[in-house]
This record gives C-alpha cells, structure tokens and sequence, in this order.
C-alpha cells in the first residue's frame, strides 16, 4: 500500500474533486513523464487505475437511483432522494459532469435512517432468524456459559465473467491456525495443483495458477468461542509493540486522531480501559455504511473518524489507529461472519491487555442501535464462534506475491485474481461464500 502513501500534486486533486476524470488522467500523462519526487511515479500510476474503480463503484445515475428505491420502499417518492442527500445519507458525486450514485446508496439511506425499515418491500425474515439464534448464544456466554468449540465446513468459489486469455494466478481465503483457530485442512479443491500458504501466514490463501474461468476451495476448520478472561495488566511483550507504531496509508497518528484519543481517553492510565473506552466512543456514535471499495482511499481511518460512518473494516481501523495513538497495541483480524443460513466478508480488531483481545466494533455499533447494551459489550474483549479467520495482519503480501495491484490491497477476503495482462478486478469476477455445515463440539 506504500503507493497511496505520497500525496498527490494540487492539479490533479483539484481536477478529481471537480468531478473531471478525463482532465485528472491528462495531468497525470503530463506530471509522468517527468521529473518525479521520490514515490510519486508509483502514486500517479495508480492514481488512473484508481480513477477508473472510482468510475465502476458509481453506476447509477439519478433515474437509476429513484427506480431502485421505488423498488426497494413502499410509497418512495422522487423528492425524498434529495432530502436524504442534504441529510448527509447519500453521496452522489459528479464523473466528467454527470451526477452518480454509488452502487450500495439505498442501503446506506436505511443504514442512516432506520425507520425506513418498516417501509422496505422485502423483509429479511430470514436474516434476522439467524441473527436472533446467534445473539441467544451471546446470552448464554453473557450468563456464564463456559466457551464452545465448532467444527465448520465451508466453500468459496470464484468465477470470472469471460474465458481468461491465458492462464489465470488466483488467490482464494483459506482459514489461518492461530488464535481462535486450532486446525483447519483443504478437502477439495477445483483443480489438483494448488499452492496452500503456511497455517500461519498472515493472509492465508491456497493458489492456483491454470487456465480456467472457476475456482473454488472447500475447507474444514475448527474454531473456539473466544473469550480470553485472565490479567487486563502486565508489560508488553517485544512482539505486541509493533503494533504500536504508524503504518501509512491506513493508520497515521494525525493531529486530529491524536486530539481525539486524548479526549476519550483523559486521565486514564490503564491499557484496558483506555481500549474500553475507545471501544465505547466508537459504538456510540458510529453509523454502519457499507464503503466504495478499499483500495480508493487514501486514508481508511481518517475518512471513517471524519464521517463517524463506514463498514466493519473502517470501524475496525478508526478503533485500531485510536488504540495506538492512545498506546494501547492493536491489529488487524477478518475473514468472514458466519451464522446457519449465512457467510459474509467481516473485519474487525484486537488489542493487548495483559494478552490479546478481540473487540469487534461494527457488531457493538449494530447492537447499541438495537438498545443491546449487554451484547454491544460482550464485543469488547470477547468474539463469537462464526467466524471463518483468514487475516490476522492489513496489507500482508499474499503468498505468492502478486505481480499487478490488487484489488484490495488492504485485506483478501474474497480472492484475486490476474493474468499476465493484468489484475482482473470486481467488475470482471464474482465470488460465492456458502457455508456447509456449523457443528458444535463441546
């Protein structure tokens, strides 16, 4: 991610935050061929690559925008769309003079407003079944229930949308031992040769590399409910401290981050309840949106503590540059949320207290909207069993490296995939999450 770290020169920022796209890759054609600072080639090459993700992550122009909200809402009206952008729900921006939308608006307005869920047309009954199951187990363990062992059995798949032009290098997620994780195996795969990360790597993936439009992988892990108890206290391991330090672009100890870790921390000295209180302030007053994609930002952290908006990843890293601004070590952990019925991509953090904890800050955000104070705390310090683990660092190199950008060169939760040509991005494949079975084993 060091390619996003230089900033870029005032003519090409001002042309993208005008809207004019064509004007900004013409400056950018002009400022290459030189001479450059230090780091800026890199920065200005991705910077048309980064223009054009902006492009495909806005797809919708007005008319789009109302027809999918009169699908989505009993009695929408067109009016009501320009009230919820001058209340901040939705942000459209202008692409070479034309107003878009992003692809994820509508669901960020019922995010923003949730008394539109009674207006949706279509209930997620489903959905919140599952959810209801999974949180009496959070009772439970909030009861004195002693932590549970699962044995899950999981599958994820990617296509590409059209037949590759030569061979294909694909990176799919594949559960880390560590932690949380006792053990976890391949018991089929879509094709014979393959390449698995070691157990403990960083960002564990098994590989491929073949012509081919489908790969898939379907794995077995085993995986504890996560609740560390024991001493909040003690001196901090050599290990822990580097997760004390910056790391550019994502977690940058601004003047802003530092005022703001210095307020909700006062005069508390403790690491544990500095975290706490961090934890806290973000559950308070943080609002779930699902984000344009990650590798767009130039800064995830300070985008997401400027909003007091964004996804599990943007809570996880406005909680993680926080802890570290305030001394207290944190990281980096995802992969997915699982519950019987459902898989999806999920992020969320930990931080040393004594040993590591986990603390996931958009399942505390989403339980304190939903008035559960007992189960927005259990987050803190404690993790559920439905999780598939993947990552336990940001920005790890995957194994073997990638030769052309990724597609989120931040976290690998759905795969990647390139060619020789180039890096094959969203808009040319599609992943499937589906999770098999979820058995308890004591």
């Amino acid at each position: 991610m060091d390619h996003l770290i230089a900033p870029l020169p005032a003519p090409v920022a001002l042309a993208e935050g005008a809207g004019n796209f064509k004007l900004a890759n013409r400056l950018i054609d002009r400022l290459l061929a030189g001479p450059l600072q230090p780091g800026l080639k890199e920065r200005l090459s991705f910077e048309r690559e980064r223009l054009e993700r902006l492009r495909l992550a806005y797809p919708y122009d007005r008319r789009a925008a109302q027809k999918i909200l009169r699908g989505r809402l009993k009695n929408f009206r067109n009016a009501e769309l320009d009230a919820w952008i001058k209340a901040g729900y939705a942000a459209p921006r202008l692409i070479d003079g034309r107003e878009r939308f992003m692809s994820s608006f509508a669901s960020n307005i019922v995010f923003c407003d949730s008394r539109l869920k009674r207006r949706l047309k279509v209930q997620d009954t489903a959905g919140e079944e599952s959810l209801g199951k999974a949180m009496a187990r959070v009772d439970e363990l909030l009861a004195g229930a002693p932590p549970a062992r699962y044995r899950v059995r999981a599958r994820v798949t990617l296509t590409l949308k059209k037949n590759p032009a030569g061979k294909v290098r694909c990176w799919l997620p594949f559960p880390r031992v560590g932690d949380q994780v006792s053990a976890a195996r391949l018991l089929a795969a879509s094709h014979e040769k393959y390449r698995l990360a070691p157990p403990g790597a960083e960002q564990r993936t098994i590989y491929f590399e073949t012509r081919a439009k489908r790969f898939w992988a379907e794995f077995e892990y085993e995986i504890s409910e996560w609740l560390p108890g024991g001493p909040k206290q003690g001196p901090v391991p050599a290990a822990a401290k580097r997760y004390l330090r910056e790391e550019p672009p994502h977690i940058v100890f601004t003047p802003q981050v530092r005022a703001l870790a210095k307020a909700i921390v006062g005069k508390e000295k403790d690491p544990y309840g500095k975290a706490r209180r961090i934890y806290g302030w973000l559950t308070a007053n943080l609002t779930y949106n699902f984000t344009l994609p990650y590798g767009v930002f130039e800064n995830i952290s300070e985008r997401c503590l400027a909003d007091l908006k964004g996804d599990c990843g943007f809570q996880a890293l406005a909680f993680i540059t926080l802890c570290r601004a305030a001394g207290v070590p944190a990281k980096w952990q995802s992969g997915w949320a699982l519950r019987p019925g459902r898989a999806g991509y999920h992020d969320w953090a930990m931080f040393y207290a004594g040993r590591w904890r986990p603390a996931d800050i958009s399942f505390g955000t989403s339980r304190r909207r939903a008035g559960q104070e007992k189960r927005r705390w259990f987050y803190f310090g404690n993790l559920d069993g439905g999780r598939m683990v993947a990552n336990s660092e940001m920005g790890a190199p995957l194994w073997p490296r990638k030769r052309h950008w990724r597609t989120d060169p931040t976290d690998n939760q759905s795969g990647e995939a390139e060619t020789a040509a180039g890096n094959l991005y969203y808009d040319r494949m599609k992943t499937r999450l589906k999770l098999l079975s979820y058995e308890r084993l004591g």
